[in-house]
């Protein structure tokens, strides 16, 4: 870039102005062009780039910043001001994008009203200085941001329209793929002037003859106060958001989430909103103005734009944060249900949900809670796409949950529930868990537990588990109540430091039974009925290797807390299949005398001495080792 010599007269740069603002009152100063400023100043370096292309509103290369501040003679500060890049700590759709106009940038920006602006007539008119009287007051950069939608210091909403040809306000919707700011080669035009060139410059001054001011009502004051104080950089640095502190960054990513579901949701959502405008703009679809604001084949659809108007804009605010400031993540996502309720589509592929899922941004741990819970419950390995990761992160991974959802955590939160089998509940719970921590459908996190076995009639009961609890959980008085324990669940796993590594338990016991020492030693203690027969006569008690085989099966279930059609069965395996057949029979029945809490006197002496033999192999297990199968806690 050649040497430049600095400008001969220049302004001081106001308060919260943005680039294309100060460049506006410059030109007019100097009796120029915006575009001839622009490469006289250094912003750009080839005449046909010096229509300021709206990315570089964002931010400047720090070599171009130093140069534009020494030849208008201003502080490298104060030029950084002028820049939305300023924001991007506290509002992450102000980052630059390296990835040019489309795509995810494209994505990002459209929540920085890059191709048009609000304003206020009165800070327009200036009036505060000899200066700002001639060449009129700032184009802020602040009202480049959908979140501000109001002007504190004279109590009014902005105004997005000019009022004489109603075409939206320094906008750049031009035909070309190139986005420009209006009318930049000409020079004459004061800064306050509308520039609309579509149909011919209209030149309304935009700081006279305004409509009346709308006022802000107190609602609306004290929420705007609360916005500006979070993209201050010195201001506030948490907020809470569905019962969990969350940074302002966090906070504006879920805010515009929350106004998509709200858009896309309606008129399911229309209980939730109270401005008649809005109403109106969501009854009548996206706007003409949205669809040419918003032409990019990469977006799914127009309802993610923000509204230019700033009354529906804040009242959709309004009602995305009141949402957001619940106290708990539970009450967000009986609401998320509720407005789910007008699609037919499953929730992963509704339009808020397949963005998202994309996108995946970064959303607080609150709203990540909340919506995990909706989207990521029971989609099939084919419409699992965008569901290969989790949600949200956890603590807890697959490893740390039993394939047979453990005694203590099931009696704490899904024992009272009923018309369920307990089975079903308890291996529906397990594969959820797996889902919460590692992502993707049902099967993945059944494969990930080990749980499809070649067995195919294993399989079939396994799988239809899932899908009896969903039906179940949804006819029940309280359609959350299943799910809101889970989270329960899983809020408590997380906060644990003593979590079992079950996967290294199930593997190190993968082949293994109960030898014939220790099983001698088991036998001693079941206490036989005279003559060795069960009482009242019958069959004969049995401890045989069949037994061994049953008490092998109930030993895995108390280290892996698996379920027994999981375990492994050496000693049933060498036998011949009718005989294998009846000995599976007998697991299936002592399990069932279990479950039901219906065991026999030998039963339970049985389980008494298998209780005492896990006790003894699991920290074993636990410290990677693998047990030998003559080894027992009484050799």
């Amino acid at each position: 870039m050649p040497l430049l010599r600095p400008l001969a007269r220049s302004l001081a740069p106001l308060p919260d102005e943005s680039l294309p603002g100060f460049l506006l009152r410059l030109a007019f100063r100097l009796d120029t062009s915006p575009s001839e400023l622009s490469i006289r100043t250094g912003l750009t370096d080839r005449p046909s780039l010096a229509v300021l292309p709206t990315p570089l509103l964002i931010g400047l290369a720090q070599e171009r910043r130093h140069t534009f501040a020494r030849m208008v003679k201003a502080a490298d500060t104060e030029v950084d001001a002028m820049l939305l890049d300023t924001y991007s700590s506290r509002y992450p759709h102000a980052r630059p994008s390296p990835s040019g106009r489309n795509g995810l940038a494209n994505h990002q920006h459209r929540w920085l009203f890059m191709h048009a602006t609000r304003y206020c007539p009165q800070c327009l008119a200036g009036e505060k200085n000899p200066l700002e009287r001639e060449f009129g007051g700032p184009w802020k950069k602040s009202w480049r941001l959908p979140p501000v939608f109001s002007c504190l210091e004279h109590r009014s909403f902005l105004e997005h329209a000019c009022p004489a040809c109603e075409s939206p306000v320094l906008h750049t919707a031009t035909r070309s793929g190139v986005r420009h700011m209006p009318r930049w080669r000409e020079d004459g035009l004061h800064p306050a002037q509308c520039r609309e060139f579509i149909g011919g410059l209209c030149g309304h001054r935009l700081d006279r003859d305004a409509p009346p001011a709308r006022k802000l009502p107190a609602e609306y004051r004290k929420f705007q106060t609360f916005l500006l104080d979070l993209l201050n950089p010195h201001g506030t640095a948490s907020v809470q958001v569905l019962g969990h502190s969350t940074t302002p960054a966090h906070y504006f990513t879920d805010l515009r989430t929350a106004c998509l579901i709200l858009r896309t949701s309606w008129p399911s959502s229309r209980h939730l909103l109270d401005n008649q405008e809005l109403e109106t703009l969501l009854a009548a679809g996206p706007s003409t103005e949205e669809q040419t604001l918003s032409r990019s084949k990469f977006a799914r659809t127009a309802s993610d734009m923000p509204h230019l108007a700033p009354q529906p804009n804040a009242a959709l605010l309004l009602a995305a944060d009141r949402l957001l400031r619940l106290n708990d993540a539970d009450s967000f996502a009986g609401h998320l249900r509720t407005l789910l309720n007008g699609h037919e589509l499953r929730p992963s592929k509704v339009g808020w949900a397949r963005a998202f899922l994309e996108t995946r941004p970064q959303c607080s741990e609150g709203f990540l809670q909340a919506v995990s819970s909706v989207v990521q419950t029971y989609a099939g390995p084919t419409l699992a796409r965008n569901l290969k990761q989790p949600i949200r992160t956890s603590r807890f991974r697959p490893e740390h949950i039993p394939q047979f959802l453990q005694e203590d955590w099931y009696q704490k939160y899904f024992a009272h529930m009923d018309g369920i089998s307990t089975v079903h509940l308890r291996r529906t719970v397990a594969l959820r868990l797996c889902q919460t921590a590692s992502g993707g459908s049902i099967q993945k996190a059944a494969d990930r537990l080990s749980l499809f076995l070649s067995n195919p009639a294993v399989t079939a009961r396994l799988a239809e588990s899932p899908k009896r609890v969903h039906r179940w959980a949804r006819q029940r008085p309280d359609p959350l109540e299943f799910e809101t324990a889970i989270r329960d669940l899983a809020a408590e796993l997380d906060s644990r430091d003593d979590l079992i590594d079950y996967e290294q338990r199930r593997k190190k016991l993968q082949a293994w039974c109960i030898g014939p020492e220790p099983w001698k030693v088991i036998a001693s203690h079941i206490a036989l009925p005279a003559g060795g027969y069960a009482p009242g006569g019958g069959f004969a008690i049995d401890l045989s290797d069949r037994k061994r085989n049953i008490a092998s099966v109930i030993l895995w279930s108390l280290v892996t807390q698996g379920e027994h059609v999981l375990a492994p069965t050496p000693i049933c395996n060498q036998q011949d299949p009718e005989t294998q057949r009846k000995w599976r029979m007998s697991v299936d029945a002592v399990w069932s005398r279990i479950l039901h809490r219906t065991t026999r006197p030998t039963d339970d002496q049985l389980i008494t001495a298998l209780e005492e033999y896990a006790a003894y192999l699991t920290p074993i297990i636990d410290h990677g080792q693998t047990p030998s199968v003559e080894a027992s806690p009484w050799t």
